[in-house]
C-alpha cells in the first residue's frame, strides 16, 4: 500500500492507495494511526478512493486502535471506500464504529507527501 500524507494543526489527512494486506499492510495502518495520534490531530481523514483491498488483518488493526484514537479525541473518517470494501465493512459491522462517507465529503487539501 502506498500512503500520501498531509498534516495540519488540527487535521491529519492520508490517501491510501493499492492493497492493504498482510502483516505489512496492518503495520502501515497502525503506524499511520499512531502518527496521527502523536500529532494530536482532532480529525483524521483517510481518503480511500484508490484503496483497492483491505484484508481482515488490516481491518482488525483498525478496530484494535479505535480506542486509542477515541482516548486522544481524534475523529476518524474514511472517505470514498470502493463498493466491495464498503460491503466488507458492512458485513463485519465496522461501518457502525467508524465514520464512513462518500469521497465528496472531504473538501480539504490533498496530501502530496509520502
Amino acid at each position: 500500500m502506498d500512503i500520501l500524507k498531509l498534516s495540519q494543526p488540527n487535521v491529519f489527512v492520508a490517501s491510501l492507495r493499492g492493497r492493504c494486506e498482510g502483516d505489512q499492510g496492518a503495520r502501515q495502518l497502525i503506524d499511520l494511526l499512531l502518527e496521527a495520534s502523536q500529532k494530536r490531530a482532532g480529525q483524521l481523514w483517510l481518503l480511500c478512493q484508490e484503496l483497492t483491498h483491505i484484508d481482515i488483518r488490516a481491518q482488525q488493526a483498525l478496530l484494535r486502535h479505535l480506542p486509542f484514537l477515541q482516548d486522544a479525541r481524534i475523529k476518524l473518517t474514511l472517505c470514498g471506500l470502493q463498493p466491495l470494501i464498503l460491503q466488507q465493512f458492512e458485513a463485519t459491522g465496522l461501518n457502525n464504529l467508524i465514520s464512513v462517507k462518500p469521497a465528496e465529503a472531504y473538501t480539504g487539501p490533498r496530501p502530496i507527501v509520502r
